[in-house]
């Protein structure tokens, strides 16, 4: 028995109660619309820590952005020795304090939260018992059915059109975010990572991609919304 079971099984009720809410209004949809709710609303509540975590990194590269010179010098005062130079940089930035893995805790903080709900939507079973949120349906789709399963026999074309359409708004969703990426003058293959999500919805089940679009879509907006708001404009100082 995992630590995070009675992590998950507390998840589950929660996206079961949520669902039976939903299904009234919603007919067959209400499953996936409470996977997508339930997601969203841990985002929600994640949100001060990634606002946190982005508000320490800006300061963070402020702060480098303001040694750059120092930095500079340094590295042609040693440009023979690469190590000592990285060595005395290090240094410049701990004297100066400024943080070298920015935000790093407060991400770690998050992940048993990510590592839950992802093990929601891919477990077959949930504290010892059949995970029944997978035996839901999205327009005759099973929540716990793979892309794979639309060419077994006959090639099911429903089955195919609601993972086609779930692929196509990862794919959206990924160039969005590499392109952010790549402006911001990441190396070239990092700005590939995001279409990982694309290939996860490939083998996932469809619960679980549903969970991926709606916590990729959320990261998006969320750091689209800090960076318009200038989450950095009210810090005192930027080596804080």
């Amino acid at each position: 028995m995992s630590f995070l079971t009675p992590a998950i099984v507390a998840a589950y009720h929660a996206v079961t109660a949520l669902s039976a809410v939903l299904v009234p209004v919603l007919g067959g949809a209400g499953p996936a619309a409470a996977i997508i709710v339930f997601t969203a609303t841990v985002r929600l509540c994640l949100h001060p820590l990634n606002r946190a975590q982005m508000r320490t990194q800006t300061a963070a590269q402020q702060a480098r952005a303001a040694l750059a010179p120092a930095v500079a010098k340094l590295q042609r005062k040693h440009k023979n020795d690469p190590l000592r130079a990285q060595r005395e940089t290090l240094e410049l930035y701990r004297a100066n304090g400024v943080k070298t893995a920015p935000g790093v805790l407060l991400g770690l903080v998050q992940v048993p939260v990510f590592i839950v709900v992802y093990r929601l939507f891919v477990s077959s079973r949930v504290g010892g018992h059949v995970n029944e949120l997978l035996g839901d349906r999205l327009f005759g789709v099973g929540l716990g059915s793979h892309l794979a399963a639309a060419f077994h026999g006959t090639v099911q074309l429903g089955h195919l059109a609601v993972f086609g359409v779930l692929i196509a708004f990862l794919a959206a969703l990924a160039t969005w975010s590499s392109r952010r990426i790549r402006r911001a003058g990441a190396a070239r293959l990092v700005g590939y990572l995001p279409y990982t999500t694309v290939l996860g919805a490939l083998v996932l089940p469809l619960a679980s991609g549903l969970y991926v679009a709606t916590t990729t879509l959320w990261t998006l907006v969320e750091r689209r919304r800090m960076t318009a708001g200038g989450v950095a404009g009210d810090l005192t100082s930027p080596l804080g």
